[in-house]
C-alpha cells in the first residue's frame, strides 16, 4: 500500500481507527489543522472523543460525509469497463424479441 499521500477528512466522514484489541469506528466531529501535521477529532461509537493525527497509520477512510465510499472516491470519475462481447449479445437478444 502506498501511504505517502495523506487523506483529506472532512467534518462528518465514517473512519476506523485500528487499536491493538481491534477495529474502533468514528465519526469525523471536526478537523483542527489542514495539511501534512494536521490532526482530527473523532468521536467513536462509544461516546468518546480523541484527536488524532492525520499522519496516524491507523486511521482509515470508511465513508464519506457525502455517502461515497472510499472505493468510489479512488476510481473517481472512469467509467465501469464493458465487456463488448456481452453488450454485443445482448443487443442481438433483443433485437429477435421485438
Amino acid at each position: 500500500m502506498n501511504k505517502d499521500r495523506t487523506t483529506t477528512y472532512k467534518a462528518g466522514d465514517e473512519i476506523a481507527y485500528a487499536q491493538p484489541h481491534g477495529m474502533a469506528y468514528g465519526t469525523v466531529v471536526k478537523v483542527i489543522e489542514r495539511g501534512e501535521a494536521g490532526a482530527i477529532e473523532i468521536e467513536f461509537e462509544d461516546g468518546r472523543k480523541e484527536i488524532k493525527k492525520i499522519r496516524d497509520r491507523g486511521l482509515s477512510l470508511v465513508r464519506r460525509a457525502s455517502g461515497a465510499s472510499v472505493a468510489d472516491e479512488s476510481r473517481g470519475e472512469r467509467e465501469r469497463p464493458r465487456d463488448l462481447d456481452v453488450e454485443r449479445i445482448r443487443r442481438s437478444e433483443q433485437r429477435r424479441r421485438s
